[in-house]
Parts: C-alpha cells; structure tokens; sequence
C-alpha cells in the first residue's frame, strides 16, 4: 500500500467516526465484542438504525462481524482497538471521569 492508499484509508476510517451513535458503537466495542441485541439495548435508535452504522463501521474497516450461534457479534479490528482505547483514557469529551 502506498502512501496515498494509507492516507485514503485512515480518511475512510475517521469519516466513518463523525457520527455520535457510531462513537457510542466504538465505545461499546473498545473493551471486547458485543452482541447486535446488546448495542441495539444500549443506544436509542430503531433496529433499521443501528444496522445502518454497524454497516457503515464494517465498510470503513473499523470493526468486523462474527456469528456466534443465531446472533451476530461485533468486534473492533485489533489496531484500531488499541488506538480507541488509548484516545479514552486521554482527556477529552470523550472521558467524563
């Protein structure tokens, strides 16, 4: 990859970031995979809704989806993790500590 495709690719990455219910769906995803059912409890959005951003975070590369049994699972791709992670504990809007 050169550095045009890596700068291209980090540009997707943080587009897909600029939205408040996908923020809340990194967050929930920072520390281990969680369940559609889960994030679907934990936000205030249809159904319809949430799909759409998990879409959209798959698309970006940001996170990946698993089957366990009937359910889909979502995890953050391990490098991002780790980027995540690290912004959280980091002053910010982000850290209400």
């Amino acid at each position: 990859m050169d550095e045009r495709q890596r700068r291209d690719r980090w540009a997707e990455i943080f587009a897909s970031l600029a939205s408040e219910p996908r923020l809340h769906i990194v967050e929930l995803l920072a520390e281990d995979a969680v369940q559609c059912q889960e994030i679907l409890g934990r936000l205030e959005l249809s159904q319809p809704a949430v799909s759409y951003h998990l879409a959209k975070l798959e698309r970006a590369g940001v996170l990946h989806k698993e089957r366990q049994g009937t359910r889909n699972c979502y995890r953050l791709h391990d490098e991002l993790r780790t980027l995540i992670r690290t912004i959280m504990k980091e002053e910010g809007p982000w850290n209400t500590q």
